[in-house]
């Protein structure tokens, strides 16, 4: 059996709602490379599903999008409408990252990605082809150097990221990661109302939360009219799961943010960004930013 649809790594679109997502990214780099100016250290961009770096803007969802199964078409008229991925924007900062690294599985957006090294004149700046999962684990094995921090962008298609993934780079006491957490868009979708989850399907589930815990707070079991045991998916499921990845996160960062609900143009839930890092000043500044969902602004300070 085959996991409920999401989007393609090749598609080349985003709803309305992925402003709030961008705008909140950049807002923090900002901000954290205004407090890092007058340190000694090196500055490290991470961006673990890098994308093409630029984005045709939906007007209205498309039949095989990955949020069209949790709302109806919404009535309004298509726009042709471009937005700054995340690659564009951490290149754009005024003050820049010693280092860039961005991560892509499809080889035509690598090479997009590649022309945005020239067309930025970054310092630093490469480009990976292949598995976000272990490039990431291999920049965390890496990052060895006491004079080297980092800002880490993860913001899986789906259910792709995996908890190793995080956990070494919280490992490294060295990163700040902003995360896309996908309960409502994927996660929850793997979980079956009846309890029978595919094994496919639970080992995607178990390599995003490192642990089998996500059946338990998912599932409880009641007394049929016939006194059997019978599994049942609680109605409050998708918090619970949400829940428990925070309380994981909790675990291998000093500091983790309140999550931040993404809506799409319907309200209806789609995904949460939570921060989660060592660095005691980037806390609040985190906090902050996302506590203002879509009312973010982004500053203007950005090289185009």
């Amino acid at each position: 059996m085959r996991p409920p649809k999401s989007k393609s790594h090749r598609e080349n679109t985003v709803g309305p709602w992925a402003r709030q997502k961008l705008d909140a990214l950049e807002s923090y780099l900002v901000a954290y490379q205004d407090v890092m100016t007058n340190q000694p250290f090196r500055t490290v961009f991470v961006d673990a599903f890098a994308g093409s770096g630029h984005y045709e803007l939906r007007g209205s969802p498309e039949p095989d999008d990955e949020e069209v199964s949790l709302i109806e078409e919404d009535d309004v008229q298509q726009q042709r409408e471009f937005i700054d991925g995340s690659p564009r924007r951490a290149l754009g900062l005024v003050k820049k990252f010693s280092a860039y690294r961005f991560i892509d599985l499809d080889p035509e957006r690598v090479k997009k990605l590649e022309a945005l090294g020239a067309q930025f004149e970054a310092a630093n700046f490469k480009v990976l082809q292949g598995d976000a999962n272990s490039e990431v684990q291999k920049i965390a094995a890496n990052f060895g150097a006491p004079d080297l921090r980092g800002v880490a962008f993860l913001d899986p298609y789906g259910a792709h990221l995996h908890w190793k993934t995080v956990a070494d780079l919280a490992a490294t006491k060295k990163f700040d990661v902003i995360i896309n957490c996908p309960i409502h868009m994927a996660i929850d979708r793997l979980v079956k109302r009846s309890g029978d989850v595919p094994d496919n399907w639970a080992k995607q589930l178990d390599d995003f939360f490192g642990t089998r815990e996500w059946y338990d707070v998912s599932f409880h079991t009641q007394e049929d009219l016939f006194s059997s045991e019978q599994r049942t998916k609680r109605n409050d499921a998708a918090k619970r799961q949400l829940d428990l990845y925070v309380q994981r996160l909790r675990s291998v960062f000093k500091n983790v943010s309140k999550p931040s609900l993404v809506r799409n143009s319907r309200g209806l839930p789609l995904y949460y960004l939570i921060w989660a890092g060592e660095n005691g000043r980037g806390a609040p500044i985190a906090e902050h930013i996302l506590s203002l969902g879509s009312k973010v602004s982004v500053p203007k300070r950005r090289v185009t």
